[in-house]
């Protein structure tokens, strides 16, 4: 008897969270998918202004060797 009554108590009780359950495994899955998206992300960004930072050190030079050659002087 107290099994029974134990097993209606399982199933009454926490059958109705097992729905709430399931949903809360599934948005933690679709948040860490979208974490794992944005530090990609993220990766591709730090590469690209590290481009950019190399990019914009040339012209700088470039700028600065214009600059000796016009005003003779340093920049």
């Amino acid at each position: 008897m107290a099994g029974v009554v134990s097993l209606l108590f399982k199933y009454i009780v926490f059958g109705s969270f097992q729905d709430d359950i399931k949903d809360l495994n599934k948005n933690f899955k679709t948040l860490n998918d979208n974490l794992r998206e944005i530090r990609i992300s993220i990766q591709e960004l730090d590469k690209r202004v590290d481009e950019h930072d190399r990019r914009l050190d040339r012209h700088h030079e470039r700028i600065k060797d214009l600059h000796d050659k016009i005003w003779g002087g340093s920049y």
